[in-house]
């Protein structure tokens, strides 16, 4: 049975290391791709030589949004989704802090000096472009100068590249917003997925066209593609079925209803979430009740923009149309699936 992961949120939660031979990692780490799990197998690989611990040390907020308050931030995973996903990597030691104004004044001496006092620090692995404390320490000659100090070894990892360009988080938002999720799948460790639990609906598409469908609605720091439909899976007790997805706004009258249909069933839009986003999901061919339950749906390819139809027979073609599709995309993928962490 596997271990549960520790999660230390402050200097004080490490404590629990007090002693303990620790090989260290350091980064945001939103979205986990490729290029981190290099990172990560140096980090641990090191460890398993000293007999020691591997720590991800990481943060539940973004630095920018303590730097640059107004800047609308946007997580490929959310922090939950993150320790989530560590947890499902086989770390067992994870600190998570939050990125506050005390942690923002400390120079990486000051940093490397706390951890000193708690655990002994035997390794540290930068990735390539690691930048770290006040004093905004970056380069080979510095970090190799604080390991001198602070009695560790120092380990630099270099840019993983698909297509000629360097993996990152910013290139996979990039292609997450553009709805282009079959080229973010291919530089994530486990493909972009949304995780919720489920709202309540209007049940219109239910008992209008026999589509049930579950409704998540996301904070709105999470990453969300573009509006659309997209193929996607629907993932549970390492079981995958295929999911028709759709990316909408919160409130909006959905672009697969009548007009009237609409109007005759919701109720008071003044109560709709302003500015959210939501996807809802249907799961091809099985009949699984989701109200009140976390979901968790993952994108796979977009398919089309969202749109209106006049006729209802026209819309239950269409969607028609969507189910096949998202089956076949599913088919392409299902053994990818099948062998996620």
């Amino acid at each position: 049975m596997a271990r549960q992961t520790a999660i230390y949120h402050d200097f004080k939660q490490l404590g629990a290391l007090r002693g303990k031979k620790v090989a260290m990692t350091l980064g945001i780490f939103d979205g986990i791709h490729r290029g981190h799990i290099q990172l990560f197998e140096l980090t641990r690989e090191l460890a398993v030589d000293m007999r020691g611990i591997p720590l991800i040390f990481t943060f539940a907020n973004h630095p920018l949004q303590v730097l640059e308050p107004k800047r609308d931030v946007k997580f490929i995973t959310l922090p939950r989704e993150k320790m989530f996903l560590l947890r499902k990597l086989g770390f067992e030691h994870v600190a998570c802090f939050d990125f506050a104004q005390e942690f923002m004044k400390l120079h990486a001496y000051q940093f490397f000096a706390k951890l000193r006092r708690i655990f002994q620090l035997c390794a540290f692995v930068a990735g390539h472009d690691t930048t770290l404390g006040s004093d905004r320490v970056s380069t080979d000659d510095r970090f190799n100068e604080l390991a001198r100090q602070h009695s560790f070894e120092f380990f630099r990892v270099g840019p993983v590249t698909d297509g000629g360009e360097p993996i990152s988080s910013r290139r996979i938002r990039q292609l997450i917003s553009e709805g282009n999720i079959a080229a973010a799948n291919e530089l994530l460790v486990y493909p972009y997925f949304v995780r919720g639990r489920v709202q309540p609906g209007r049940g219109i598409g239910t008992r209008l066209l026999k589509i049930p469908t579950a409704n998540l609605h996301l904070p709105a720091e999470k990453l969300l593609p573009r509006e659309g439909v997209y193929a996607g899976s629907f993932h549970r007790n390492r079981r995958h079925f295929p999911a028709a997805l759709v990316v909408v706004p919160i409130g909006r009258r959905p672009g697969f209803l009548p007009r009237k249909a609409y109007e005759e069933n919701t109720e008071d839009e003044a109560n709709a979430e302003s500015g959210g986003m939501m996807v809802e999901g249907h799961i091809v061919g099985e009949d699984v009740s989701l109200q009140g339950r976390t979901a968790e749906f993952i994108f796979l390819e977009r398919l089309r923009d969202n749109r209106r139809f006049r006729a209802i027979d026209k819309l239950q073609a269409q969607i028609e149309e969507d189910i096949a599709a998202t089956n076949r995309v599913f088919e392409r993928s299902v053994v990818r699936l099948q062998f996620l962490p």
